[in-house]
């Protein structure tokens, strides 16, 4: 097992690819002493979970934080920003697993993935917790200390044996934090299709040039009722929406073509340059140009 340096783009984003499209699942030994390991506030989509093997270290997050010491371990969700402090044991060392939720429930529209994975990736209280001498905790401590002989040994059918215990650990963390995984917001039915029309028809046409009451008129609801069904399933407005909507399919052309900054705003349903690198700016914290030069940099 070895470790692997932490290196993130302008958005704090890791840039490591863990495990591979076939298998999404990678498991790292960690120095925290390293420069490339500690003190790197960082996110991924993937989720982490950690075993502490020598020393301790504090794990930080803007929901939390915790130090955990040799035989204890933490689980930091998808998405969540997190970052690792040096303590006084300047020898310490964690193994973490870090895998995409795929892995577990398999199929996309699987009963898995519905009952059992995104409840846990969205529930209350779920995003950042330690692992230490509570009972399914320790079970959890030692199924991780069985994957990391599991993946050193890599005898056949390893990775089905990883896949086993990472279920293992899934279901302990689902069956003891049942009433957290279960509190989500209360979405209703009649709102769920609502919306379903009405980011359809953002997504078909965010490349013209379409207005609140276009929005409004493909869910053939007023222009009231549509920021108020957005509010309650986004907690934004239908607006902000489009324009985060369109910086994500902008970035695809800044980091797949050599087109120019207009030319990205254009295709991307922006009426000019100067209110696409405004709309850029504040929603991925630099300009469209920063972020192509920063990608060009990290690939070479």
């Amino acid at each position: 097992m070895r470790g692997r340096p932490i290196t993130v783009d302008n958005m704090q984003q890791e840039l490591t690819q863990h495990g591979t499209k076939d298998f999404p699942m990678s498991m790292d030994e960690q120095r925290v002493a390293d420069g490339g390991c500690q003190g790197i506030r960082h996110w991924h989509y993937e989720v982490q979970i950690v075993l502490m093997t020598q020393g301790s270290a504090v794990f930080e997050t803007p929901v939390g934080s915790c130090r955990i010491h040799k035989g204890q371990g933490v689980f930091i969700n998808s998405g969540v920003l997190h970052e690792v402090i040096l303590t006084e044991d300047s020898d310490s060392v964690y193994i973490c697993v870090n895998f995409k939720p795929e892995l577990i429930y398999g199929q996309p529209d699987s009963v898995i993935r519905r009952d059992y994975v995104e409840p846990l990736i969205s529930g209350e209280g779920m995003q950042f917790f330690p692992l230490a001498d509570v009972p399914w905790q320790e079970e959890i401590l030692g199924l991780l200390r069985e994957m990391a002989s599991v993946n050193d040994a890599q005898e056949y059918g390893y990775e089905l044996a990883l896949k086993i215990l990472l279920c293992r650990i899934w279901h302990l963390i689902l069956v003891n934090n049942r009433a957290k995984t279960e509190k989500l917001t209360a979405i209703s039915f009649s709102d769920k299709q609502r919306m379903r029309l009405l980011i359809g028809y953002i997504h078909q046409h965010y490349m013209e040039h379409i207005t609140l009451h276009d929005i409004a008129q493909a869910g053939h609801i007023s222009r009231g009722e549509c920021c108020k069904v957005f509010r309650r399933a986004e907690q934004i407005t239908p607006i902000v929406y489009l324009n985060r909507y369109r910086i994500s399919q902008s970035i695809k052309l800044l980091t797949c073509t050599e087109l120019s900054i207009c030319e990205v705003a254009y295709q991307s349903g922006f009426e000019s340059g100067s209110y696409f690198t405004e709309c850029f700016r504040k929603i991925m914290n630099c300009t469209p140009i920063t972020y192509r030069t920063q990608y060009i940099k990290n690939r070479s």
